[in-house]
């Protein structure tokens, strides 16, 4: 029988090899642990690696952010500021801005950038004008912080912004009719006259030239304005001799361009509408006139001089004169270029002010 006191050498030997079998399985399973104590460091040291480059990625990448939005508020402020300074401008024209705003225009942006981005290293890479747009560029650097590690030190950062402002041009409240008016041209100075003696037959016809009379002249307002965003009527109430309210207004005009609103010439809108019912006269368009200069003869009651009597004029033509000595005393209106015609909406565009639009 195995494992009975006849066979003691057995017994040992069976004794010793379930010893030696459970010490080589309390050994391998020691190197079996070291080994993948050995494999968790290195996928923790993996691991750490790729959460710090995520890290960097979110610190350094939103701190780029955050100085592109600053940089575009700074870029944003100048090129408005300056197109500001454009508009306001006595030389500015429609074609190009005031050179006395162009030639410090890159100053005045560093200004608004490093008002906007103190201590940070901005600057500004360009200002460019076209038309009646300016368009501001900036760059700034952005230091790393994590991206260090991936031997990123810094991040350059850049932006833009564009501003246009409205081609400057004064409202002012003396209405024509479009049939007294005479062809657009920007090369051909005319003399846009509106006083009661001046019948338009030519443009107007005979009736057209007669009703012509109702219409043109200054519409009643307090402060010799319009909004050119709410007037689709001319008052049937109008004056012809120029208002005491506006005579500061056109002793500033010569050199400036000016937007006249333009009633319809029809004849049942001037009669039948305007007169007889007192709707006023439908305005269709608005007439776009660079001044250069304007001529109101003074009224006079048995020689004595009533209103009017500001004129600021040269060259032809102008209020004629009779037997050319004296001026028609009724003569009044403005020397200029006819540049053309607005709608209300472009009209409205070219008083805007100033906007962003990039």
């Amino acid at each position: 029988m195995t494992g009975s006191p006849q066979f003691p050498q057995l017994a040992a030997l069976r004794h010793r090899a379930h010893r030696c079998a459970r010490h080589g399985a309390r050994a391998l399973g020691r190197r079996v642990g070291r080994e993948e104590d050995g494999a968790v460091i290195v996928i923790v040291a993996i691991a750490m690696t790729v959460v710090l480059g995520m890290a960097a990625l979110v610190v350094d990448i939103g701190a780029v952010e955050v100085r592109k939005a600053q940089l575009q508020d700074a870029a944003d402020a100048a090129a408005t500021a300056i197109a500001q300074q454009c508009f306001e401008a006595s030389g500015t024209t429609v074609n190009f801005c005031d050179p006395g705003v162009t030639s410090v225009a890159a100053a005045t942006a560093l200004r608004y950038a490093q008002d906007t981005l103190p201590n940070s290293g901005v600057s500004v890479t360009a200002v460019t004008f076209t038309g009646n747009t300016v368009k501001v560029s900036l760059a700034s650097d952005q230091d790393a912080t994590f991206a260090r590690i991936f031997s990123v030190t810094s991040t350059h950062v850049v932006t833009s912004a564009t501003a246009q402002w409205g081609l400057p041009a004064v409202p002012l409240p003396l209405a024509y009719n479009e049939c007294a008016l005479p062809a657009p041209s920007s090369t051909t100075k005319e003399f846009l006259r509106y006083d009661l003696l001046d019948l338009s037959f030519g443009g107007c016809g005979l009736i057209g030239g007669v009703t012509d009379l109702l219409g043109p002249g200054w519409l009643t307002s307090s402060d010799c304005s319009w909004s050119v965003d709410l007037l689709s009527y001319v008052s049937a109430t109008l004056t012809k001799v120029l208002p005491t309210q506006c005579a500061a207004t056109v002793s500033t005009l010569v050199g400036k361009y000016v937007l006249l609103p333009v009633y319809s010439h029809v004849l049942t809108d001037i009669v039948i509408n305007g007169v007889l019912l007192g709707q006023g006269y439908a305005v269709q368009k608005y007439a776009l006139v660079q001044v250069t200069g304007y001529d109101f003869q003074p009224l006079n009651a048995l020689g004595v001089p009533l209103l009017g009597g500001m004129a600021d004029i040269s060259g032809d033509p102008q209020c004629p004169t009779v037997l050319g000595l004296l001026k028609v005393p009724t003569c009044q209106g403005l020397q200029g270029y006819l540049q053309g015609y607005l709608t209300p909406s472009e009209a409205a565009a070219r008083m805007r002010g100033v906007q962003l639009i990039a």
